[in-house]
């Protein structure tokens, strides 16, 4: 009965916690960069915060004791009487400048919320909610043009993009001989973009302005993916495990619903609008991605490469100057524990974890490719004495972009909290007394 009641407690705060998530990534600014004006925005980083807090390496990652969503075939390593929940929270600090200024973004937001539990031996069944990308930005021009300064006045353009896409996953893994298991996430992405522009102009001859040009597109996004999982033990014995892992995410359209406001007649004179719907034809990737991991007693080591075909999927949008490009992404990573089942320091039994992530941004601008790398630290501490239930922090130091061709260049840095909890019980067992 206790346990009954402890997992309807669990289930009401995901449900929650995943409410404000996806309410979250719908209508506030996640974000802030000018890079995702175009595309689908900032793509997050996988994994939990153990697996970001070691570069993001996690395909071959499997645990007992923490749910990895970055390969479905790792839900098959849950106990067969173990419960896992996990939620997290994230906060981004970013440092942006080009040639002419500076700014500064703060944001915190709820980041993961995922629960695992098992079926029968083998077979694990885990859902989750993360957030997949992120908008947000502010950007403004002033049309210099001495014929339109002259006739008009100062002319500013303003752009806001706000919104992002969560994806809910809801997958199995299985074990289906010794050593080897496979699984398979079925995904819907899900969420809001809204993308405004106004056009205000100065009096040359006053100080007045006037709003002549407003418009916006409001995105949604609904549509249902899959991804698949291998993983298989090169090694597994009482002290060592080298695992091998793969994943294979299907790409196609994202299916867009687009509702645009514009203006009619002339871009700077003109004040009735139009209204316009239509589906975007922006895609997904298809991905894939290897991975190997090794764990003992006291260390784990673990290293990813990703390949995203972007630009197979995508047209260019020639006018702005964007191409989508196809992406390739190593992330390695290790943790450190001195001394995992010293019941009697506590301090023997926190995990040290830290890594390295280097990859390509999914567009190029103005003929500009763009880089992102980082490297992140973190710890883990135990809860209570046993350390399965485990509070994890991590740091993520990061860097993309370029002051060429009038671009920006920008350093941030994220925090992330994240409660990994453990429980047991046996499933599926009909009591006799309750």
């Amino acid at each position: 009965m206790r346990f009954k009641r402890a997992i309807y407690t669990i289930v009401a705060v995901a449900a929650v916690l995943m409410g404000q998530q996806a309410f979250g990534q719908n209508s506030s600014i996640n974000a802030f960069s000018p890079y995702t004006f175009y595309g689908i925005g900032d793509i997050t980083t996988p994994g939990n915060a153990i697996l970001r807090s070691m570069g993001g390496a996690g395909i071959g990652f499997r645990s007992a004791y923490s749910i990895n969503s970055m390969n479905p075939a790792s839900y098959s390593m849950i106990g067969q009487n173990s419960f896992l929940f996990n939620f997290g929270m994230e906060g981004i600090n970013v440092y942006s400048k080009n040639a002419a200024t500076n700014t500064s973004f703060n944001t915190f937001n709820v980041r993961d919320v995922s629960i695992e539990f098992p079926v029968t031996r083998g077979l694990g069944i885990a859902f989750s909610v993360t957030p997949y990308s992120q908008v947000g930005y502010r950007v403004s021009k002033v049309d210099t043009r001495p014929d339109v300064v002259s006739d008009l006045g100062y002319v500013a353009y303003n752009y806001d993009g706000s919104g992002g896409v969560s994806q809910f996953k809801l997958g199995a893994g299985w074990e289906i001989i010794p050593r080897l298991s496979i699984g398979a996430d079925m995904i819907y992405y899900h969420g809001k973009i809204n993308r405004a522009f106004s056009a205000s102009i100065t009096s040359f001859t006053g100080s007045d302005v006037y709003y002549s040009v407003m418009g916006q597109d409001d995105e949604r996004v609904g549509s249902i993916k899959a991804d698949f999982g291998l993983q298989a033990d090169l090694i597994n014995n009482d002290k060592n495990r080298l695992t091998l892992g793969a994943t294979y995410e299907l790409g196609g359209p994202l299916n867009t619903k687009v509702t645009r406001i514009v203006p009619s007649g002339n871009v700077i004179t003109g004040d009735t609008s139009s209204y316009e719907n239509f589906t975007s034809a922006f895609a997904l990737p298809s991905t894939v991605s290897v991975g190997v991991y090794y764990h003992n007693n006291k260390m784990s080591l673990g290293a990813d490469y990703a390949f995203s075909d972007w630009a197979n999927k995508n047209a260019p949008d020639v006018d702005n100057g964007v191409a989508f490009r196809n992406t390739n992404t190593i992330r390695l990573g290790g943790e450190y524990i001195p001394s995992p089942g010293d019941v009697r320091s506590f301090f023997r039994r926190i995990s040290y974890r830290a890594g390295l992530r280097y990859g390509d941004y999914y567009m190029t601008i103005r003929d500009q490719a763009i880089s992102e790398k980082a490297i992140t630290f973190g710890v883990g501490v135990p809860l209570g004495m046993t350390g399965l239930s485990m509070m994890n922090l991590g740091v993520e130091l990061g860097q993309r972009g370029t002051l060429k061709a009038g671009l920006v260049k920008e350093n941030y840095v994220k925090f992330s909290v994240e409660f990994n909890m453990f429980g047991e019980d046996y499933w599926f067992v009909k009591y006799k007394y309750d």
